[in-house]
């Protein structure tokens, strides 16, 4: 498992170097993520990483986001209720609708295209599926597609708008403290890095334990958020630490690539192509109207709303100088929604 964690990284890291050169927005997740989907569709295969893993990064994660935590936003984080419950009832009916859609123009089961079109994540929806019986590599499928075309897509979305709007002069208010704690973060405080890390790790495993989506983000984000808002000094982690984050994490979903996954894809290329297209604009209008609305910043806006995972467009919210805060918050809320509705909605709509 370690050699396995160590190749995705390298790997990783080459794809990452790869985007950066080439001036590719969300290089870091996007770039790992490519590189290693490219490898596994040859047939490469790779050790399943434990699940005490995989949510020690999901702490790394939740920690990077209580640690920018202020007390201030104590009153936006209520605030994110109403526009979070709306935004994911929005989502599940045009999931369902899209689901429906791909039953009728190819020869995908109800079951099978209602899972895979319900932005609850890849694992997720996969293993839900396979407890019902349904084609699992197809969901698995349409989950990835639905993650890789997002993940593509508003890095440059997002970088677009950030620059359209710094050269009125209305670029994101977070994107000042994010640079600021770039410049502040020259010098590696490694007591600082342990000790936010182990507080953030009991609160990440303790809410995976009790069964909470993506408990490992959420545990860690509240013990470290709740800790900084009584005043305790913790300083943000480094940025080696969350590129490298990043990398890992972006590599490991590449690894479900599979080559039974490509030659399901050469079966449902174009309804695949345009359900792509059509998830990247639904997140888009919905984004824009809480730009309109909520007076958010549009990269904020764009990612809160858009149909990828928690993990990937929180790490995408810090590389583009969102806020990391609203956007976990939304995608977690989000993603409980649909964990706690979408299978038993689904086994009534299939009977």
């Amino acid at each position: 498992m370690i050699l396995t964690l160590f190749l995705i990284f390298i790997i990783g890291y080459i794809g990452y170097r790869i985007f950066m050169f080439f001036k590719i927005p969300g290089g870091a997740v996007t770039g790992s993520l490519v590189i290693l989907a490219l490898v596994t569709s040859q047939g490469v295969e790779w050790v399943e990483l434990s699940s005490y893993v995989t949510t020690f990064f999901q702490v790394i994660i939740g920690v990077m986001i209580g640690c920018r935590f202020k007390k201030e936003q104590l009153s936006t984080m209520k605030s994110l209720l109403i526009p979070g419950i709306l935004s994911s009832v929005w989502m599940i009916i045009v999931s369902l609708g899209v689901g429906y859609l791909l039953t009728k123009i190819t020869t995908v089961d109800l079951g099978t295209a209602l899972y895979g079109s319900v932005p609850g994540g890849l694992f997720e929806m996969g293993l839900i599926a396979l407890s019902f019986n349904l084609t699992v590599p197809v969901v698995t499928l349409l989950q990835f597609v639905r993650i890789l075309s997002i993940n593509i897509s508003l890095p440059f979305i997002v970088t677009k708008c950030n620059n359209s709007l710094a050269k009125d002069g209305a670029a994101c208010e977070f994107a000042a403290d994010t640079n600021n704690s770039k410049q502040n973060n020259t010098k590696t405080d490694f007591p600082n890095i342990l000790l936010a890390l182990f507080l953030g790790g009991i609160g990440g495993y303790t809410a995976t334990y009790l069964g909470l989506p993506v408990g490992g983000l959420l545990g860690a984000m509240i013990v470290i958020g709740v800790l900084k808002s009584f005043g305790m000094p913790l300083k943000e982690l480094p940025q080696w630490l969350i590129i490298g984050t990043q990398i890992t994490l972006g590599g490991y979903l590449g690894t479900t690539f599979t080559p039974e996954m490509v030659s399901t894809l050469q079966t449902l290329l174009i309804p695949v192509v345009f359900f792509s297209i059509f998830v990247v604009l639904n997140g888009m209008l919905v984004g824009f109207m809480f730009h309109r609305i909520l007076k958010w910043d549009l990269a904020t806006s764009l990612l809160a709303t858009a149909a990828g995972g928690v993990t990937l467009m929180t790490l995408t919210a810090m590389e583009v100088d969102a806020d990391p805060v609203r956007v976990s918050i939304l995608h977690s809320l989000r993603l409980a929604i649909i964990l706690l509705t979408m299978p038993t909605l689904i086994a009534f709509i299939i009977g």
